[in-house]
């Protein structure tokens, strides 16, 4: 008898509330993603920060002078292959988000730019 076992990783729900949600479609840069996982699969995850370019939005900075890379148009609403390259993606651009998944990691400093640059999207 041949038994394999495979593990699966859950998206992570970002949401607080689909009431308000508003998507709309945009590019994710395969580039922008350095290392794969085990199997050499390339991700954006779910809650990640995208510009207009397609890049991911990263905190940058020693700590108390933190910043971010480029300015967020968005939040990637579901989990993206680009291991074969950039492919196409929902960009939250409005709706309630929870702050503890999204915010998660960002200094102060840098949770406020998001929030400002981001004013339709509500975190909780």
């Amino acid at each position: 008898m041949y038994i394999k076992s495979e593990t699966y990783q859950n998206e992570m729900e970002i949401l607080y509330s689909d009431a308000n949600l508003a998507t709309f479609s945009g590019t994710v840069l395969a580039s922008n993603v350095d290392e794969g996982d085990e199997h050499g699969k390339k991700y954006v995850v779910a809650g990640s920060l995208i510009d207009k370019d397609g890049k991911i939005v990263t905190q940058t900075g020693a700590s108390g002078s933190e910043t971010l890379t480029t300015i967020p148009v968005g939040i990637v609403y579901r989990t993206v292959d680009v291991t074969n390259g950039d492919q196409p993606c929902s960009l939250i651009v409005e709706g309630y988000l929870r702050a503890d998944r999204v915010l998660d990691g960002f200094a102060d400093k840098a949770i406020a730019a998001i929030k400002t640059a981001l004013p339709n999207i509500t975190f909780r």
